[in-house]
């Protein structure tokens, strides 16, 4: 099994390291190339059990954790090849097993006293050797967003890097009335998580703002039948100042991006969860924003007057989501692109293509969730040289029995993995005196560097499992 996987194997983990590297395959007559560590493992594994094991979890990890493969590809060699020897021994893969999960309480530990906080982005983007102006870009980016605004890397037609801030609470919609509007003042909101189908409720609210220069903006999940009617018809004749839009988001997201929306401008959610209708609609449950901007489906409340205590509070719930999605890749962009809404803190970076750096959006992509994870959870040495200060630790870690022995070198070996095949791959021996002088201060978010760990130790010991079941069969 471990010579079958071993050329893949190899090939991610000589990805770590100096940039240029890579691994061509042949699609369609033509010469691709990978761009990661789990790109080649895709496309260099069979079909066999225990490849299609190999390359579920990879490609897994790359959509969950967005960066790591190639270390992940060394830290699994390493533990796989432990993990015979100990099998080898005499020792029964979920023995195995169990005592390296009996360490995982110490190696957390570990982890912790080697951890640093994050408070420079510099080391971290160093890790990626990214052109110049998309390093310069992407620093900016993240220091006009803080903390706890969000970075939403697009593609753009033209070269170089560009970023644009937006204020106010921003929201992806999509109109459910004609016109071409994109500027409204004096803005009010009326939330309603539900079709609206019948106007009646809303006229008495309709005839005040038909009198007034006021707008009303209204968020449903959808506006039919005399609702859309009466509506579009004083809206062509100039009588209302009104638009309507439903949120691009479907399913249950829908109901978090009209709450996120309703406790931003301060209007009331109407809807059976709350309570409230049409029915007993008033004016004060609407709520205001000093102005509105639409730029395709991008919505953006200018100066939203929600209560700040009701913000906080929800900014916390979604900060709660944020942590419970941390290996959901999707759903935890997903959730805190609504924080960094909520919160008014929002960044585009545009990168525009580059002839000497293909590929380059999406490394600027893989370097920004680098950063958030440092913000998050702090930084380890990168290099490999952190993981090798835990590998110590693990080390000194007392041993009674064989198979407690045997889980510290799985792990030890795993953890100093990454830096061994970083001297291989710059063209240095183990002994190299200067290599720490040589390699440059990077960081490593220390959340990667540890989920990683457990993923190659989780699949290393499942494919001894795996290998014992053949065997038996």
């Amino acid at each position: 099994m471990s010579d079958r996987l071993s050329p893949a194997l190899r090939a991610a983990a000589a990805k770590l390291g100096p940039q240029g590297r890579t691994a061509l395959y042949s699609q369609g007559g033509s010469a691709r190339r990978a761009q990661t560590g789990a790109d080649i493992i895709r496309h260099f594994t069979g079909q066999s059990a225990a490849e299609k094991l190999l390359r579920e979890t990879f490609v897994g990890a790359d959509q969950d954790l967005q960066d790591g493969t190639a270390r992940l590809a060394a830290m699994f060699e390493a533990a796989l090849a432990a993990s015979n020897k100990a099998v080898a021994a005499g020792l029964h893969p979920t023995v195995l097993l169990r005592a390296v999960s009996g360490l995982f309480p110490q190696v957390n530990a570990a982890f912790a006293s080697c951890t640093s906080a994050f408070d420079d982005p510099a080391p971290v983007l160093r890790a990626f050797d990214l052109p110049e102006d998309a390093a310069e870009g992407l620093r900016e980016a993240i220091i006009h967003a803080g903390r706890d605004g969000h970075v939403e890397v697009s593609d753009h037609p033209e070269e170089g890097v560009a970023f644009a801030v937006s204020q106010g609470f921003i929201a992806d919609m999509e109109p459910l009335l004609g016109g071409t509007l994109t500027d409204m003042d004096r803005v009010f909101v009326l939330v309603v998580n539900d079709v609206i189908q019948d106007l009646k409720p809303l006229l008495p609210v309709i005839e005040g703002f038909a009198k007034s220069d006021k707008s009303l903006v209204i968020a449903a999940r959808g506006l039919e039948g005399d609702a859309r009617k009466v509506l579009e018809r004083n809206r062509v004749a100039g009588i209302l100042r009104v638009c309507a839009f439903v949120p691009v988001d479907k399913g249950p997201r829908t109901a978090e991006v009209l709450t996120d929306l309703a406790i931003a401008t301060g209007s009331v959610m109407i809807s059976e969860e709350t309570g409230h209708s049409l029915d007993r609609l008033t004016p004060d449950m609407l709520g205001a924003a000093i102005g509105l901007k639409r730029q395709g489906q991008r919505i953006t409340f200018l100066d939203p007057k929600g209560d700040e205590e009701e913000i906080a509070l929800r900014l916390k719930v979604i900060a709660a989501e944020v942590a419970r999605n941390r290996y959901l890749s999707l759903d935890r962009e997903h959730t805190q692109r609504r924080q960094s809404r909520l919160a008014g803190r929002w960044v585009e970076l545009s990168v525009g293509p580059d002839a000497a750096a293909p590929g380059l959006t999406n490394e600027v992509r893989r370097a920004l969730s680098s950063i958030r994870s440092a913000q998050a959870y702090g930084t380890i040495e990168g290099a490999g040289r952190g993981l090798v200060r835990v590998a110590d630790l693990v080390d000194a870690l007392d041993a009674h029995s064989q198979e407690e022995r045997a889980a510290r070198r799985i792990v030890s070996g795993a953890l100093r993995a990454p830096a061994e095949k970083l001297r291989v791959n710059v063209g240095q021996d183990a002994g190299y005196a200067d290599w720490d002088a040589d390699v440059p201060k990077v960081s490593d978010p220390v959340d990667l560097s540890r989920s990683l760990l457990e993923i190659a130790l989780s699949l290393a010991l499942q494919m001894m499992t795996l290998e014992a079941a053949v065997l038996r069969n």
